[in-house]
Protein backbone atom coordinates (compact mmCIF):
# COMPACT_ATOMS: atom_id res chain seq x y z
CA UNK A 1 0.00 0.00 0.00
CA UNK A 2 1.40 3.32 -1.01
CA UNK A 3 2.37 5.94 2.08
CA UNK A 4 2.19 8.77 -0.25
CA UNK A 5 -0.18 11.42 1.25
CA UNK A 6 0.24 13.65 -1.17
CA UNK A 7 -3.07 15.32 -2.91
CA UNK A 8 -3.37 14.06 -6.40
CA UNK A 9 -5.41 17.07 -8.61
CA UNK A 10 -8.69 16.67 -9.51
CA UNK A 11 -9.06 15.85 -13.09
CA UNK A 12 -11.32 18.07 -14.90
CA UNK A 13 -14.38 16.01 -16.48
CA UNK A 14 -16.15 19.02 -18.18
CA UNK A 15 -14.03 21.37 -21.13
CA UNK A 16 -15.18 24.78 -19.19
CA UNK A 17 -11.84 26.74 -19.68
CA UNK A 18 -12.93 29.23 -16.63
CA UNK A 19 -13.65 27.78 -12.65
CA UNK A 20 -15.44 30.39 -10.49
CA UNK A 21 -14.19 29.59 -6.67
CA UNK A 22 -16.35 30.48 -3.82
CA UNK A 23 -14.28 33.31 -2.32
CA UNK A 24 -14.28 35.28 -5.46
CA UNK A 25 -11.50 33.92 -7.48
CA UNK A 26 -11.50 33.07 -11.00
CA UNK A 27 -9.18 30.85 -12.61
CA UNK A 28 -8.92 30.35 -16.54
CA UNK A 29 -7.15 29.44 -19.44
CA UNK A 30 -5.72 31.40 -22.09
CA UNK A 31 -6.05 29.29 -24.68
CA UNK A 32 -9.82 28.76 -24.48
CA UNK A 33 -9.82 25.17 -23.15
CA UNK A 34 -8.58 23.60 -19.82
CA UNK A 35 -4.66 22.90 -20.10
CA UNK A 36 -4.13 25.06 -23.37
CA UNK A 37 -2.00 28.18 -23.06
CA UNK A 38 -1.24 29.64 -19.64
CA UNK A 39 -3.17 29.41 -16.83
CA UNK A 40 -4.55 32.48 -15.12
CA UNK A 41 -5.66 34.04 -11.88
CA UNK A 42 -7.74 36.84 -11.34
CA UNK A 43 -9.67 37.75 -7.71
CA UNK A 44 -13.02 39.78 -7.63
CA UNK A 45 -14.74 41.11 -5.01
CA UNK A 46 -17.55 38.91 -4.53
CA UNK A 47 -19.05 35.45 -5.79
CA UNK A 48 -21.54 37.51 -8.19
CA UNK A 49 -19.01 39.82 -9.51
CA UNK A 50 -16.83 36.78 -10.13
CA UNK A 51 -19.55 34.74 -12.09
CA UNK A 52 -20.31 38.24 -13.98
CA UNK A 53 -16.73 38.26 -15.16
CA UNK A 54 -16.74 34.46 -15.69
CA UNK A 55 -19.41 34.58 -18.23
CA UNK A 56 -17.10 37.36 -20.58
CA UNK A 57 -14.36 35.36 -20.26
CA UNK A 58 -16.24 32.22 -21.92
CA UNK A 59 -17.22 34.08 -24.54
CA UNK A 60 -13.77 35.42 -24.92
CA UNK A 61 -12.20 32.09 -24.72
CA UNK A 62 -14.48 30.47 -27.33
CA UNK A 63 -13.90 33.09 -29.68
CA UNK A 64 -9.69 32.53 -29.20
CA UNK A 65 -10.15 28.65 -29.79
CA UNK A 66 -12.23 28.87 -32.97
CA UNK A 67 -10.11 31.44 -34.31
CA UNK A 68 -8.10 32.01 -37.49
CA UNK A 69 -4.13 31.43 -36.80
CA UNK A 70 -4.65 35.48 -38.38
CA UNK A 71 -6.66 36.55 -35.43
CA UNK A 72 -3.57 35.43 -32.94
CA UNK A 73 -1.28 37.95 -35.01
CA UNK A 74 -0.51 41.50 -32.80
CA UNK A 75 -2.09 44.73 -34.62
CA UNK A 76 1.67 45.62 -35.62
CA UNK A 77 1.38 42.18 -37.67
CA UNK A 78 -1.95 43.08 -39.63
CA UNK A 79 -1.10 46.69 -39.77
CA UNK A 80 1.82 45.08 -41.84
CA UNK A 81 0.62 43.00 -43.49
CA UNK A 82 -2.08 45.58 -44.42
CA UNK A 83 0.69 47.90 -46.00
CA UNK A 84 2.04 45.06 -47.86
CA UNK A 85 -1.15 44.52 -49.69
CA UNK A 86 -1.48 48.01 -50.32
CA UNK A 87 2.05 48.30 -52.15
CA UNK A 88 1.23 44.91 -54.24
CA UNK A 89 -1.86 46.18 -55.10
CA UNK A 90 -0.68 49.73 -55.94
CA UNK A 91 -2.83 51.93 -53.86
CA UNK A 92 -1.48 55.65 -53.98
CA UNK A 93 2.19 55.71 -52.04
CA UNK A 94 1.58 58.91 -50.81
CA UNK A 95 -1.34 57.14 -49.06
CA UNK A 96 0.67 54.20 -48.13
CA UNK A 97 3.14 56.52 -46.54
CA UNK A 98 0.68 58.74 -44.38
CA UNK A 99 -0.47 55.10 -42.69
CA UNK A 100 2.46 54.45 -42.10
CA UNK A 101 3.70 57.33 -40.58
CA UNK A 102 0.48 57.82 -38.56
CA UNK A 103 0.68 54.29 -37.03
CA UNK A 104 4.06 54.40 -36.18
CA UNK A 105 4.35 57.53 -34.50
CA UNK A 106 0.62 57.32 -32.62
CA UNK A 107 -0.11 53.93 -31.75
CA UNK A 108 1.98 53.08 -28.25
CA UNK A 109 3.99 49.88 -28.44
CA UNK A 110 2.06 47.88 -25.93
CA UNK A 111 -1.02 48.91 -27.83
CA UNK A 112 0.72 47.32 -31.14
CA UNK A 113 1.58 44.51 -29.37
CA UNK A 114 -1.86 43.88 -28.59
CA UNK A 115 -2.96 40.17 -30.32
CA UNK A 116 -5.93 40.80 -32.68
CA UNK A 117 -8.50 38.45 -30.87
CA UNK A 118 -7.81 40.69 -27.92
CA UNK A 119 -8.77 43.96 -28.96
CA UNK A 120 -11.24 45.65 -27.35
CA UNK A 121 -12.48 49.50 -26.96
CA UNK A 122 -10.03 50.25 -24.00
CA UNK A 123 -7.18 50.17 -26.74
CA UNK A 124 -9.31 52.22 -29.31
CA UNK A 125 -8.79 55.06 -26.27
CA UNK A 126 -5.64 54.12 -25.07
CA UNK A 127 -4.53 55.74 -28.80
CA UNK A 128 -6.24 59.17 -28.54
CA UNK A 129 -5.82 59.19 -24.98
CA UNK A 130 -2.04 58.68 -26.09
CA UNK A 131 -2.18 61.09 -29.10
CA UNK A 132 -4.23 63.84 -27.39
CA UNK A 133 -1.23 63.88 -24.14
CA UNK A 134 1.48 64.61 -26.73
CA UNK A 135 -0.24 67.64 -28.34
CA UNK A 136 -2.13 65.73 -31.72
CA UNK A 137 -3.35 68.59 -33.28
CA UNK A 138 -7.03 68.41 -34.95
CA UNK A 139 -6.14 67.26 -38.65
CA UNK A 140 -3.86 64.45 -37.09
CA UNK A 141 -6.41 63.03 -34.87
CA UNK A 142 -9.02 63.12 -37.94
CA UNK A 143 -5.99 61.24 -39.64
CA UNK A 144 -5.28 58.80 -37.21
CA UNK A 145 -8.91 57.63 -37.02
CA UNK A 146 -8.85 57.21 -40.96
CA UNK A 147 -6.21 54.95 -40.56
CA UNK A 148 -7.49 53.08 -37.71
CA UNK A 149 -10.63 52.88 -40.01
CA UNK A 150 -9.25 51.78 -43.11
CA UNK A 151 -7.02 48.93 -41.04
CA UNK A 152 -10.14 47.33 -39.20
CA UNK A 153 -11.97 47.02 -42.57
CA UNK A 154 -8.77 44.93 -44.61
CA UNK A 155 -8.17 43.04 -40.92
CA UNK A 156 -11.72 41.97 -40.40
CA UNK A 157 -11.90 41.05 -43.95
CA UNK A 158 -8.53 39.03 -44.36
CA UNK A 159 -9.63 36.99 -40.93
CA UNK A 160 -7.39 39.09 -38.47
CA UNK A 161 -10.49 39.78 -36.79
CA UNK A 162 -13.32 37.51 -36.25
CA UNK A 163 -16.10 40.71 -35.55
CA UNK A 164 -16.35 43.51 -37.57
CA UNK A 165 -16.39 46.15 -35.31
CA UNK A 166 -13.34 44.68 -32.47
CA UNK A 167 -12.70 48.00 -31.27
CA UNK A 168 -16.29 48.75 -29.89
CA UNK A 169 -19.91 49.99 -30.95
CA UNK A 170 -19.19 52.29 -33.65
CA UNK A 171 -20.56 55.47 -31.33
CA UNK A 172 -18.43 54.84 -29.00
CA UNK A 173 -15.52 55.28 -30.59
CA UNK A 174 -16.60 58.04 -32.46
CA UNK A 175 -17.20 59.53 -28.83
CA UNK A 176 -13.42 59.20 -28.21
CA UNK A 177 -12.01 60.83 -31.25
CA UNK A 178 -14.58 63.78 -30.61
CA UNK A 179 -13.43 64.08 -26.96
CA UNK A 180 -9.35 63.79 -28.63
CA UNK A 181 -10.27 66.29 -31.64
CA UNK A 182 -12.11 69.36 -29.09
CA UNK A 183 -9.16 68.94 -26.68
CA UNK A 184 -6.54 69.35 -29.18
CA UNK A 185 -4.72 72.31 -30.46
CA UNK A 186 -6.03 74.14 -33.06
CA UNK A 187 -3.31 74.56 -36.33
CA UNK A 188 -5.20 77.29 -37.35
CA UNK A 189 -4.64 79.65 -34.27
CA UNK A 190 -0.60 79.55 -34.84
CA UNK A 191 1.55 81.65 -32.28
CA UNK A 192 3.13 84.55 -33.15
CA UNK A 193 6.53 84.57 -34.58
CA UNK A 194 8.14 87.71 -34.20
CA UNK A 195 11.69 88.70 -35.36
CA UNK A 196 13.28 88.71 -31.75
CA UNK A 197 12.32 84.47 -32.22
CA UNK A 198 13.85 84.25 -35.94
CA UNK A 199 17.33 83.63 -36.22
CA UNK A 200 19.54 86.68 -37.24
CA UNK A 201 21.32 87.27 -40.46
CA UNK A 202 24.35 86.15 -38.33
CA UNK A 203 22.98 83.11 -36.90
CA UNK A 204 21.36 82.06 -40.64
CA UNK A 205 24.88 82.29 -41.88
CA UNK A 206 26.14 79.86 -39.24
CA UNK A 207 23.79 76.99 -40.19
CA UNK A 208 24.86 77.81 -43.92
CA UNK A 209 28.33 77.36 -43.54
CA UNK A 210 27.74 74.05 -41.45
CA UNK A 211 25.19 72.53 -44.43
CA UNK A 212 27.94 73.50 -46.62
CA UNK A 213 30.20 71.02 -44.66
CA UNK A 214 27.58 68.53 -45.21
CA UNK A 215 26.36 69.24 -48.89
CA UNK A 216 29.52 70.69 -50.31
CA UNK A 217 29.07 72.92 -52.90
CA UNK A 218 25.18 73.50 -52.14
CA UNK A 219 24.42 73.73 -48.88
CA UNK A 220 25.23 77.50 -48.23
CA UNK A 221 23.16 78.15 -50.79
CA UNK A 222 20.33 75.52 -50.26
CA UNK A 223 20.48 77.50 -47.03
CA UNK A 224 20.46 81.18 -48.27
CA UNK A 225 17.66 80.33 -51.22
CA UNK A 226 15.40 78.96 -48.36
CA UNK A 227 15.67 82.46 -46.53
CA UNK A 228 15.01 84.29 -48.98
CA UNK A 229 12.35 82.78 -50.69
CA UNK A 230 10.46 81.21 -47.91
CA UNK A 231 10.23 77.76 -49.84
CA UNK A 232 10.15 74.67 -47.91
CA UNK A 233 12.96 72.31 -48.52
CA UNK A 234 11.09 70.12 -50.99
CA UNK A 235 10.10 72.36 -52.54
CA UNK A 236 13.42 73.93 -52.78
CA UNK A 237 14.95 70.44 -54.15
CA UNK A 238 12.58 70.53 -56.75
CA UNK A 239 13.42 73.66 -58.78
CA UNK A 240 14.88 73.26 -62.34
CA UNK A 241 16.46 76.30 -63.86
CA UNK A 242 13.81 77.82 -65.30
CA UNK A 243 11.54 77.80 -62.34
CA UNK A 244 13.52 81.82 -61.44
CA UNK A 245 12.58 84.49 -62.92
CA UNK A 246 16.21 86.38 -62.38
CA UNK A 247 14.69 89.53 -63.82
CA UNK A 248 11.59 89.54 -61.62
CA UNK A 249 12.52 87.58 -59.00
CA UNK A 250 9.51 85.37 -59.40
CA UNK A 251 9.69 81.74 -58.36
CA UNK A 252 7.26 79.19 -60.03
CA UNK A 253 6.60 76.72 -56.75
CA UNK A 254 4.38 74.10 -59.11
CA UNK A 255 6.50 70.61 -57.09
CA UNK A 256 7.47 69.11 -54.23
CA UNK A 257 9.96 66.29 -54.36
CA UNK A 258 8.05 63.04 -53.31
CA UNK A 259 9.34 61.67 -49.96
CA UNK A 260 7.51 58.20 -50.53
CA UNK A 261 8.99 57.86 -54.08
CA UNK A 262 12.16 57.59 -55.84
CA UNK A 263 13.82 60.72 -57.35
CA UNK A 264 12.73 62.73 -59.87
CA UNK A 265 9.70 61.75 -58.44
CA UNK A 266 7.69 65.43 -57.67
CA UNK A 267 4.08 66.35 -56.78
CA UNK A 268 1.85 69.45 -55.73
CA UNK A 269 3.15 71.54 -53.26
CA UNK A 270 1.31 71.35 -49.92
CA UNK A 271 -2.57 72.28 -50.35
CA UNK A 272 -2.18 70.81 -53.77
CA UNK A 273 -1.97 74.51 -54.99
CA UNK A 274 0.81 75.54 -57.11
CA UNK A 275 1.95 79.17 -56.65
CA UNK A 276 4.63 82.33 -57.46
CA UNK A 277 6.91 83.34 -54.71
CA UNK A 278 8.81 86.27 -54.74
CA UNK A 279 12.80 86.10 -54.20
CA UNK A 280 14.46 88.81 -52.33
CA UNK A 281 16.62 90.56 -54.52
CA UNK A 282 20.03 89.92 -52.80
CA UNK A 283 19.59 86.62 -52.61
CA UNK A 284 19.30 86.94 -56.66
CA UNK A 285 22.81 86.42 -57.65
CA UNK A 286 23.25 83.19 -55.22
CA UNK A 287 20.30 81.70 -57.71
CA UNK A 288 21.92 83.12 -60.16
CA UNK A 289 25.11 80.61 -59.67
CA UNK A 290 22.90 78.18 -59.24
CA UNK A 291 21.39 78.32 -62.75
CA UNK A 292 24.63 78.71 -64.27
CA UNK A 293 26.05 75.61 -62.42
CA UNK A 294 22.77 73.62 -63.29
CA UNK A 295 23.06 74.44 -67.04
CA UNK A 296 27.19 73.54 -66.98
CA UNK A 297 25.91 69.18 -66.26
CA UNK A 298 26.10 67.57 -69.61
CA UNK A 299 22.29 67.40 -71.32
CA UNK A 300 22.87 63.25 -70.72
CA UNK A 301 22.80 64.01 -66.84
CA UNK A 302 19.65 63.07 -65.16
CA UNK A 303 20.85 66.07 -62.65
CA UNK A 304 20.79 68.55 -66.12
CA UNK A 305 18.73 71.39 -65.07
CA UNK A 306 18.38 70.70 -61.36
CA UNK A 307 19.88 73.47 -59.24
CA UNK A 308 20.23 71.03 -56.41
CA UNK A 309 21.74 67.74 -57.06
CA UNK A 310 21.63 64.48 -55.22
CA UNK A 311 23.90 63.89 -52.35
CA UNK A 312 24.84 60.01 -52.05
CA UNK A 313 21.25 59.46 -52.72
CA UNK A 314 20.62 57.44 -55.64
CA UNK A 315 16.84 56.92 -54.71
CA UNK A 316 14.90 59.19 -52.20
CA UNK A 317 16.61 62.78 -51.90
CA UNK A 318 13.76 63.82 -50.36
CA UNK A 319 14.75 62.47 -47.40
CA UNK A 320 18.60 62.49 -47.63
CA UNK A 321 18.06 66.29 -47.33
CA UNK A 322 16.86 66.04 -44.40
CA UNK A 323 19.32 63.69 -42.98
CA UNK A 324 21.72 66.22 -44.24
CA UNK A 325 19.52 69.24 -42.61
CA UNK A 326 19.56 67.34 -39.19
CA UNK A 327 23.23 66.83 -39.21
CA UNK A 328 24.02 70.48 -39.80
CA UNK A 329 21.77 71.53 -37.25
CA UNK A 330 23.74 68.89 -34.45
CA UNK A 331 26.92 70.25 -35.90
CA UNK A 332 26.62 74.00 -35.65
CA UNK A 333 24.59 74.02 -32.37
CA UNK A 334 21.93 75.96 -34.34
CA UNK A 335 18.39 76.66 -32.34
CA UNK A 336 15.80 76.43 -34.80
CA UNK A 337 14.73 74.00 -37.54
CA UNK A 338 15.02 74.36 -41.30
CA UNK A 339 11.81 75.51 -41.16
CA UNK A 340 12.50 78.83 -39.23
CA UNK A 341 14.14 79.59 -42.46
CA UNK A 342 10.39 79.90 -43.72
CA UNK A 343 9.34 81.71 -40.42
CA UNK A 344 12.30 84.75 -40.77
CA UNK A 345 11.38 85.31 -44.29
CA UNK A 346 8.21 85.63 -43.29
CA UNK A 347 8.32 87.48 -40.65
CA UNK A 348 11.63 89.93 -41.88
CA UNK A 349 9.37 90.75 -44.92
CA UNK A 350 6.23 91.94 -43.06
CA UNK A 351 8.11 93.51 -40.40
CA UNK A 352 7.99 97.74 -40.63
CA UNK A 353 11.37 99.19 -41.49
CA UNK A 354 11.71 100.57 -37.95
CA UNK A 355 11.80 97.31 -36.52
CA UNK A 356 14.16 95.82 -38.73
CA UNK A 357 12.39 94.06 -41.46
CA UNK A 358 11.11 95.35 -46.09
CA UNK A 359 8.00 96.19 -44.53
CA UNK A 360 5.77 94.43 -47.15
CA UNK A 361 2.30 94.22 -48.58
CA UNK A 362 0.73 91.67 -46.26
CA UNK A 363 -1.17 89.83 -48.72
CA UNK A 364 1.39 89.59 -51.27
CA UNK A 365 3.53 88.02 -48.49
CA UNK A 366 0.45 86.01 -47.80
CA UNK A 367 0.81 84.57 -51.15
CA UNK A 368 3.80 84.54 -52.04
CA UNK A 369 4.18 82.05 -48.99
CA UNK A 370 1.03 79.77 -50.37
CA UNK A 371 -1.65 80.86 -47.33
CA UNK A 372 -5.00 80.17 -48.17
CA UNK A 373 -5.77 84.04 -46.39
CA UNK A 374 -4.17 86.72 -45.27
CA UNK A 375 -5.73 86.84 -41.82
CA UNK A 376 -3.22 83.55 -40.96
CA UNK A 377 -0.17 85.27 -42.08
CA UNK A 378 -1.31 88.08 -40.24
CA UNK A 379 -1.89 86.10 -36.51
CA UNK A 380 1.80 84.76 -37.24
CA UNK A 381 3.62 87.03 -38.11
CA UNK A 382 2.77 90.63 -38.49
CA UNK A 383 4.36 93.17 -35.88
CA UNK A 384 3.08 96.56 -34.33
CA UNK A 385 5.39 99.22 -35.50
CA UNK A 386 7.86 100.87 -32.47
CA UNK A 387 6.56 104.30 -31.01
CA UNK A 388 3.12 103.51 -33.15
CA UNK A 389 1.19 106.10 -31.46
CA UNK A 390 3.69 108.49 -32.28
CA UNK A 391 4.15 107.35 -35.48
CA UNK A 392 0.41 107.82 -35.88
CA UNK A 393 0.14 111.41 -35.07
CA UNK A 394 2.84 112.32 -37.30
CA UNK A 395 1.28 110.75 -40.79
CA UNK A 396 -1.98 112.01 -39.78
CA UNK A 397 -1.19 115.34 -39.10
CA UNK A 398 -2.92 116.38 -42.07
CA UNK A 399 -6.00 115.06 -44.06
CA UNK A 400 -5.51 112.37 -46.81
CA UNK A 401 -4.05 113.82 -50.46
CA UNK A 402 -3.23 117.24 -48.63
CA UNK A 403 0.79 117.69 -48.87
CA UNK A 404 2.35 119.45 -46.60
CA UNK A 405 3.08 123.20 -47.68
CA UNK A 406 6.80 124.72 -48.43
Amino acid sequence: MSTDKRRKRPTRTDNDPVRVYKDGRISYWTGGRPGAGKRTLQRCRTVEEAEAVAVKLRVRLARIQGAAPEARTTLDQSFQAMLIWMRENNRPSGTISQYKSNWNKWVPADIGATRCIDVELRHWAAIFDHATKNDASKPTIKAVARTLNAFTTFAFERGYFDIAEPFGEPRARRSIVTRARNSAPDPSRHHNVTLEQCPTLADVEKFALAFEEHYPGYGYRLVMLALGTGMRINELLALRHDSINLRTGEVNVNAQLDRATAWPAARLPKGNKTRTALMWSAIAPIAATLIEDSLKRPETDPEHGWLFPRHRSTTSWADRAGYLAGRALSSCDWDWTFHWLRHAYASYSLAPKDAGGYGLDLKAVSEWLGHSRPSITQDMYVERHTNDVTRAQETTALLPGVTRSA
